[in-house]
C-alpha cells in the first residue's frame, strides 16, 4: 500500500498566514493612503530634474524587487519569518512548546484526579463503617 504525500498547510492556512494577511491589508491600506497624501508634494518635486532622477532610481528599484525572483523570494521569506515572530507573541505555533504544555495539562489532570479518588476512597471507607456498624446493631 502507498503512502500518500503528506502535503503541510500553506501559509496563508497557518496562524501566521492570518496575520499575514492582515498585515498586508494594513500595509496596502496605508500605502494608498500615504500615495493619496503624499502626491501633492510629489509633484512639485517632479519639477526639478535631480528630485525626479531620485524618484525613478528610487521606483527603477521597487521594479527591479518585484521582477527578479531571487529577491521576491529574500523578501517572501523575511515577511514569512517577521510574521511567524508576531504571531508567536500572541499564539503558541512552536510544535514542541504545544506538546510541553499539554503534557503540563495532563500532568494536572492527573493531580486533580487522584485527589478524587482519594475522596472516593474515604467515601466507600465511611459506607463500609456504616455498613458494618448496621450490621452490629
Amino acid at each position: 500500500m502507498e503512502n500518500p504525500e503528506i502535503k503541510g498547510k500553506s501559509f496563508w492556512k497557518r496562524p501566521e498566514g492570518v496575520t499575514g494577511a492582515i498585515f498586508l491589508a494594513g500595509i496596502v491600506l496605508g500605502g494608498g493612503f500615504l500615495a493619496v497624501t503624499l502626491l501633492p508634494i510629489l509633484i512639485p518635486l517632479m519639477a526639478n530634474t535631480l528630485y525626479l532622477a531620485i524618484m525613478l532610481v528610487a521606483l527603477a528599484a521597487i521594479v527591479y524587487m518585484v521582477v527578479d525572483p531571487k529577491m521576491r523570494n529574500l523578501i517572501w521569506y523575511v515577511y514569512k519569518s517577521v510574521m511567524r515572530a508576531v504571531t508567536g507573541l500572541f499564539v503558541q505555533i512552536d510544535p514542541i512548546g504545544i506538546l510541553k504544555s499539554y503534557v503540563d495539562s495532563l500532568e494536572d489532570n492527573l493531580k486533580k484526579m487522584g485527589l478524587q479518588v482519594n475522596k472516593l476512597r474515604g467515601q466507600m471507607h465511611k459506607l463500609r463503617t456504616c455498613q458494618q456498624g448496621q450490621r452490629n446493631q
